[in-house]
């Protein structure tokens, strides 16, 4: 019993002593930031696992401002410059978190290995270049908007002319994503790898599986595994789904491989050198492009029509803009967008700033040397997050970030630079390019085609706003890698009826 006791005792009085070094002599002792977080990591990991992630960001940071700790070891920077001269750089290498993605292996967006960063970029910029998103632009149309009003005209028929159809917006938009990337990563609909809400599936569970595994690193080993046995099981039939498609486009002869995404990894990896890129990385760059191309586009849209549909003057203004440009139109190109639609695409980009699909940490490591932020002098081996929701609501930055206002992008190219929702620097999303190219021509075609009203029912809406003034969204949830509605049956609810 004594032996207890004094074991108890060194435990209790180790524990004291931590906390009194992290509360009064740790040299991020004079950072602002909620002292819970200073003694443990616990609370923000419960926090991230219950989807709060992204509301943290933000509220912390007009809370506390451009630097503030979010735990032991953890300092989080919100001012742009700041954030811009960590990301311009592989100095400042990724941090564990991003294992956590790492389900299958390393890729882009998960490696911390400078040298495999810069050659898959090179890599994927020509898999992703302008050129050949352009060529491939008519199967991003058909298979994406296309087949999207397609099935809303097919529902707004069944009704009879003119009639209003209800509709869920956002698991339409996520089906019209998936339908995207399936073409352009398996080259064939998504019903033929098993359906769009499998392909869905599977891309919520990864982001589930992800999260656990960041929160719980043992969770995957035996005999906790058992726990997810799912959500595994869903991992290892998404992977299974893409190595097929690999493998079936090296059985095809040269003159019949088609000219998409996936086959562009292929190829990659077939003319690098031995090891640049192994099978197994092909199918990971593969499955994440498949989310990223996916959730994060589909999110995007899902908040900026949320957005529009709170703000009356803004929605009518993109529609007018619209219409007036394509009177007769249903299939609005790239190009002819970006050349015609200013409005419609401020609209875009300022839904990604003020409500980011991606708006939660980039956390990278202090190098050697350590680094100095807002007066503040961080050691080597802290790890400083970028703050995406936090720069992007930077008070200096953006006049009233809390308020809608897309006119802020008009004009303004060095504004749309500011966004940090595809990150920036060394660490662009190479994505980017395909992300814009699949979400202007969708807006535009559907708010061409369709005129869209909330719901009698709708809890969120023009009136319901909030000390402000401002009209409150609805609430959100962080999935790992996109940040999405909360509820979004209840939630993503429209009116529809065929435009006049």
């Amino acid at each position: 019993m004594l032996a207890l006791v004094l074991a108890l005792g060194a435990a209790a009085a180790g524990a004291a002593g931590v906390a009194a070094y992290r509360l009064l002599l740790s040299p991020l002792r004079r950072i602002p930031g909620w002292a819970p977080y200073r003694l443990t990591a616990l609370a923000s990991q419960l926090r991230a696992l219950a989807g709060l992630l992204a509301d943290d960001c933000e509220a912390d940071y007009y809370a506390y401002g451009d630097i503030y700790v979010a735990g032991p070891g953890v300092v989080v920077i919100s001012n742009p410059d700041d954030c811009c001269a960590v990301l311009a750089t592989h100095r400042f290498a990724k941090s564990d978190f991003y294992q956590a993605f790492a389900l299958v292996a390393d890729n882009i967006y998960t490696t911390r290995s400078a040298a495999l960063a810069s050659a898959r970029r090179r890599q994927l910029r020509h898999t992703l270049a302008p050129a050949r998103l352009a060529a491939l632009e008519h199967a991003i149309l058909d298979a994406g908007v296309g087949a999207l009003v397609a099935r809303w005209d097919a529902l707004i028929a069944g009704r009879g002319a003119g009639a209003a159809v209800r509709v869920q917006y956002e698991a339409a938009l996520m089906d019209a994503a998936v339908d995207v990337i399936a073409a352009l990563v398996y080259g064939r609909p998504s019903d033929d790898v098993g359906g769009r809400a499998q392909v869905v599936q599977w891309i919520h569970d990864f982001n589930r599986l992800a999260l656990v595994s960041l929160i719980v690193p043992w969770a995957q080993r035996a005999p906790f595994s058992a726990l997810i046995a799912r959500l595994l099981a869903s991992r290892d039939a998404f992977v299974a789904s893409v190595a097929r498609a690999v493998a079936q486009r090296r059985a095809l002869p040269a003159a019949q491989r088609p000219a998409d995404i996936l086959q562009a990894l292929v190829d990659a990896a077939d003319a690098g050198p031995a090891g640049m890129m192994t099978p197994t990385q092909v199918i990971s760059e593969a499955i994440a492009i498949v989310i990223a191309g996916s959730d994060i586009v589909a999110q995007t849209l899902v908040w900026t029509l949320h957005y529009l549909m709170l703000h009356p003057a803004a929605y009518a203004r993109a529609v007018a803009e619209v219409r007036r440009a394509f009177p007769h139109t249903r299939r609005i190109a790239y190009a002819e967008a970006r050349a015609r639609l200013p409005y419609v695409e401020a609209c875009i980009y300022e839904a990604m700033r003020i409500r980011a699909a991606t708006g939660v940490f980039l956390p990278r490591v202090v190098p050697p040397g350590g680094a100095e932020f807002q007066g503040h002098r961080l050691p080597p081996g802290t790890h400083v997050c970028v703050n995406v929701a936090g720069a992007n609501h930077h008070r200096a930055t953006w006049h009233e970030p809390w308020r809608f206002a897309p006119e802020r992008f008009l004009g303004d190219e060095r504004a749309k630079a500011r966004i940090l929702t595809f990150s920036s620097g060394a660490r662009l999303c190479p994505g980017r390019a395909l992300a814009l190219c699949e979400m202007l021509p969708a807006l535009a075609c559907l708010l061409r085609c369709y005129d869209f009203a909330l719901p009698p029912d709708a809890r969120f809406h023009p009136a319901n706003v909030d000390a402000r003034g401002a009209p409150i969204p609805m609430p959100r949830a962080h999935r790992f890698t996109c940040v999405g509605p909360r509820h979004p049956d209840r939630d993503c609810q429209v009116l529809i009826r065929p435009a006049a």
